[in-house]
């Protein structure tokens, strides 16, 4: 899939959580439900190369699904 266009979903998934509290949790839930473990993990390259493109929420939530990628390199 297109990154951008990845970048562009999962941020606008955090937007659209109601409940503001627990927003990176919620992302994390709905990535790991509906997304295919190749779309994540192209999110989580992206995110490493380029964290300023994500909402802070949408990284948080990587971290909990891929903290290799994220934290390691």
């Amino acid at each position: 899939m297109i990154t951008s266009r990845l970048v562009a979903m999962a941020n606008q998934i955090a937007l659209g959580v109601p409940d503001r509290a627990h927003v990176a949790d919620q992302v994390a839930q709905h990535l790991r439900s509906f997304w295919a473990p190749s779309m994540i993990n192209e999110l989580a390259a992206h995110a490493a190369a380029s964290p300023g493109d994500l909402h802070p929420e949408v990284t948080c939530a990587l971290v909990n699904l891929r903290p290799k990628v994220l934290n390691h390199g």
